[in-house]
């Protein structure tokens, strides 16, 4: 009939444990290490971005921005806007993009883990009252301050 899936504890206690020499027993011992390192290698693969990947996800980020009146802090700059903007198009991993104002205080490099893809985001705003500004994104290939 085969060996049974659970044995008795060689170890001083009552307890049942897997059988190692049975198939299903030992399925059963490795399975969640198996399951363990799937779940790493998903995790590490998903934590970077492919150069087109994150051309998308600039390109529709900026889309996103120009669509409508926008609160503007001017103490914060806008590249928290656009880092959320990046992580609501659902493109790539939902971190490790960066996104950092250059020089200029209307120009923002983004990049992303993973790949040496960058571009750069020349962001004109309009105010419509203290608060709220419409936005127009220009975006190109390259960190800004080849620009």
């Amino acid at each position: 009939m085969g060996e049974p899936v659970f044995i008795r504890s060689r170890w001083g206690t009552n307890r049942y444990v897997y059988n190692p020499h049975s198939p299903v027993g030992l399925a059963l011992i490795l399975l969640p290490f198996l399951v363990a390192a799937g779940v790493f290698l998903w995790l590490h693969d998903d934590g970077e971005w492919s150069d087109d990947e994150l051309r998308t996800a600039v390109h529709e980020a900026a889309a996103r921005l120009e669509a409508g009146p926008r609160i503007v802090d001017a103490s914060r700059g806008l590249a928290p806007a656009i880092g959320d903007a990046i992580e609501r198009t659902g493109e790539g991993p939902s971190f490790g993009a960066r996104v950092s104002r250059e020089g200029r205080s209307d120009h923002y490099t983004v990049t992303g883990e993973g790949t040496d893809a960058a571009f750069c985001l020349r962001v004109t705003t309009v105010p419509v009252d203290e608060s709220y500004a419409h936005l127009t994104v220009d975006v190109t290939d390259g960190a800004c301050s080849r620009y």
